[in-house]
């Protein structure tokens, strides 16, 4: 949203530029389904989980009962983290006409909490997948992201029942994909990343990139992903805004905050492909 000297900042030009900037840099976010906990009234959230664990319906002779069977339950509990950040907006500034400088440190805070929150998504991703569960590197680790390395991570998820919807590339995987034959570009111009992060398509997955993280301790990495069981993102307090006023300071503050948690359910979901 532009602004020029004559505008104002208003407190749904935060709020829209801060939900806006949020939801355009999801990355590592898009490996987590979507909770909405804010009628919760509480600060942790509980998940029981089904082990999957059940046997199977077995022949029983004329008159025999039928065995009985019933799977087990965990529990796993989350803890809500509010994250937040500020802007000034100095009485100077309003009236020197420097809007559009202030509005442009909205953004910037806008984007270290979008950053900020993709980060945590990443940490998480990277303790919990499939290298660190079993140990056993997926992919040759050559140093080059290529096909039969993506094969073998879909491979890894497929054989634990499990169906990848996701790749998530660094900037050197990326860069590899690029001259892959298999790989089919997003945009028609070929190069060009497109908003949302997705670059496009690989053995029928949507190919993401992120620019933060090397995956692979070396780059050229990756990580594929079923979305829809590997975990979830649980929103305690949705992207909000706050302003106040300092007198001391002849200043009007403007907060974003949220308060958010990741948690995986079930680790096998994700693996991490060393290229």
């Amino acid at each position: 949203m532009a602004l020029t000297t004559r505008d104002v900042i208003t407190q749904d030009f935060v709020r829209e530029t801060v939900e806006e900037v949020v939801q355009e840099n999801l990355v590592y976010r898009r490996a987590f389904r979507e909770i909405d906990a804010s009628n919760i009234e509480s600060n942790s959230y509980t998940f029981y989980i089904d082990q999957d664990d059940m046997g199977a319906p077995q022949i029983v002779g004329e008159g025999e009962e039928a065995p009985r069977h019933q799977s087990t339950v965990e529990e796993q509990t989350v803890q809500f983290d509010k994250f937040m950040g500020e802007v000034t907006l100095t009485m100077e500034a309003m009236s020197d006409g420097l809007i559009e400088m202030k509005a442009r440190e909205v953004e910037d805070v806008a984007r270290a909490m979008a950053e900020r929150l993709n980060r945590e998504a990443y940490e998480v991703l990277a303790a919990n997948n499939q290298d660190t569960t079993d140990g056993e590197t997926i992919g040759d680790a050559n140093g080059v992201l290529s096909f039969s390395d993506i094969v073998e991570g879909m491979k890894a998820l497929r054989e634990d029942d499990y169906t990848p919807d996701l790749l998530i590339v660094d900037v050197d995987g990326y860069t590899d994909l690029m001259t892959d034959s298999n790989f089919n570009r997003a945009t028609e111009s070929g190069d060009e990343v497109v908003r949302t992060g997705e670059v496009g398509r690989i053995a029928g997955m949507p190919v993401v990139i992120d620019t933060t993280q090397d995956i692979a301790p070396n780059g050229h990495g990756a990580f594929a992903i079923d979305t829809n069981r590997y975990g979830y993102e649980l929103t305690r307090t949705p992207m909000s805004t706050n302003e106040y006023e300092e007198p001391e300071r002849q200043a009007d503050v403007i907060q974003a905050f949220t308060r958010k948690a990741w948690t995986v359910i079930f680790d096998e979901a994700a693996a991490l492909i060393d290229g």
